[in-house]
């Protein structure tokens, strides 16, 4: 009898995973279609990195609350403000037959990105039953902590980031720039899929201080290598340039700091 009922659990669990599995895959293929449909305010999506206004604002609100002498923030003004010009590049399709393979990345990348709040929260409603009560009581600010992180990192990458790195590209010839569109799609989308990974550090911080890997005071003291590390990632994700390293290794060391701050919560609710 005991056998059965564990038989009738396992059963019950792959049911919900399999009904789990299809609202995703619903979900990602009804936002491709959607992608496919609307092609022209994707497509303004798109070229948007390649204009300047949303720079220009960036760097005003920047230089209004910090100025623009003595302070990091105000030599990310200015390396903003050097990228406002419209970027000399023009998107091109190579064939007709590369044409058809860019209408389906748009497609489908859109689709990707529109579906994701949906298939993580299947994901998570799936593990959720699975937690013990006090983990439940966490559950729920932990989903939306992640998301608004990722969302954070990837809103951070599409105006600020990107727009930077497109710039120092187009410049690095005095040729004309003809950019293959789905190579640009590919790499433009990775690099803010990137960013929203990076920016799940002060999490994967809060997690390791959890289990037991390392606390707080292990963070803090190691804020130097710390430092290094992330000095030689945005070095080496970034293009070769002091503004666009800094552009990214900013963010993740106040990032650090925070999950040194979120490590130091952990601990004192793990005592409580």
């Amino acid at each position: 009898m005991e056998s059965k009922d564990v038989a009738m659990s396992f059963w019950e669990h792959l049911e919900e995973l399999r009904r789990r599995i299809i609202i995703s895959l619903v979900a990602l293929g009804v936002f491709t279609l959607l992608g496919l449909s609307f092609l022209k305010p994707i497509q303004y999506v798109l070229e948007l990195p390649l204009q300047s206004p949303v720079m220009n604002i960036v760097a005003n609100a920047i230089e209004t609350r910090a100025g623009t002498e003595g302070s990091t923030l105000g030599f990310l003004a200015i390396a903003l403000r050097s990228g406002t010009s419209r970027i000399e590049a023009e998107l091109i399709v190579m064939g007709a037959f590369q044409g058809i393979m860019a209408y389906l990345t748009i497609g489908i990348t859109a689709g990707v990105l529109l579906s994701l709040p949906i298939i993580l929260y299947q994901i998570w409603m799936f593990v959720f039953p699975a937690l013990n009560r006090s983990e439940q009581r966490l559950a729920v600010p932990l989903f939306f902590t992640i998301i608004f992180f990722f969302v954070l990192g990837a809103v951070f990458a599409y105006f600020i980031v990107v727009p930077v790195i497109l710039q120092f590209a187009a410049g690095l010839f005095e040729f004309k720039n003809l950019w293959d569109l789905k190579t640009y799609i590919t790499s433009v989308t990775q690099l803010i899929l990137g960013f929203g990974v990076a920016f799940e550090l002060p999490i994967v911080m809060a997690f390791l201080a959890r289990i037991g890997v390392i606390d707080s005071q292990g963070f803090r003291g190691k804020q130097r290598y710390a430092l290094l590390g992330i000095c030689v990632i945005s070095a080496l994700l970034t293009p070769a340039d002091p503004g666009s390293m800094l552009l990214m290794a900013i963010p993740l060391f106040i990032l650090y700091q925070l999950g040194i701050f979120f490590a130091f919560l952990v601990e004192q609710e793990a005592e409580t």
